[in-house]
């Protein structure tokens, strides 16, 4: 008796630190990239590529964990050096002209011949929302203070070939950014990238006018279904054994 309950332990605590190891180390694919441009999008009706490589990150990203996101409704207006987004999150980054970046909720002011239309110098993409992250050229970086292992965005004014969304995850990564044409339109660009922590992700749109909007970052992780059922199974097993031999 004392041998098979020695035997039947020793099953149970194994099939627990295997469901353990299974959730702490998930076997996941690395780095999977999405996105989608439409020419000449002045609006998200108009950018049903965009719009389905968005669905389509955001379904990629709830099978990590839990998606967050910004979309600027609650940031101050105008010009900033730093902005903080979120407990941890923050966002810089220089124009074309080493100047700050802003948060704007329309591109009238920008003086420019001709002036501009939402698909040649970006607009809000949030449902109900107006404000949205200007970029005058130049570059805006993400940071985030526990790491992040998905990083998507709404880019909105695109005409530039060479605009890229850069990081590191160990090695340096560089994802193109769409072109939708020479008119302008909507890009959606986005990436998981499993069991990394980034700490920081930097969008470089060049000389290019880009309106970025309706940003998802970052995942909580939850244990897999398979394996919480296995920890239940040893941690029920356990309670077992121990009120049939009194362990």
């Amino acid at each position: 008796m004392a041998a098979r309950q020695v035997h039947l332990r020793g099953v149970l605590l194994c099939l627990t630190a295997l469901a353990l190891a299974a959730v702490a180390s998930p076997s996941r694919a690395t780095l999977v990239l999405f996105s989608g441009a439409d020419d000449g999008a002045g609006s998200l009706a108009s950018a049903p590529n965009s719009v389905a490589a968005a669905a389509n990150f955001d379904a990629a990203v709830a099978a990590l964990g839990i998606e967050q996101s910004t979309t600027f409704e609650n940031s101050p207006l105008g010009a900033f050096s730093s902005l903080s987004l979120a407990s941890g999150i923050s966002l810089s980054g220089a124009n074309v002209n080493n100047n700050p970046q802003s948060v704007v909720n329309t591109t009238s002011n920008i003086v420019i011949a001709p002036p501009c239309s939402n698909a040649t110098c970006g607009y809000n993409t949030t449902q109900g929302g107006a404000n949205f992250l200007l970029l005058f050229g130049g570059t805006a970086t993400f940071s985030f203070s526990e790491g992040t292992e998905a990083f998507g965005a709404y880019l909105t004014g695109v005409q530039n070939l060479n605009e890229t969304i850069t990081f590191t995850d160990g090695t340096t990564q560089v994802v193109n950014v769409p072109n939708p044409g020479f008119d302008g339109g909507t890009a959606f660009v986005g990436f998981t990238d499993a069991d990394q922590a980034i700490a920081s992700i930097t969008v470089n749109v060049n000389g290019d006018i880009v309106g970025l909007d309706d940003v998802r970052y970052g995942t909580t992780r939850v244990p897999e279904p398979a394996s919480l059922a296995l920890v239940g199974v040893g941690i029920i097993g356990m309670g077992i054994i121990r009120r049939r031999y009194g362990g």
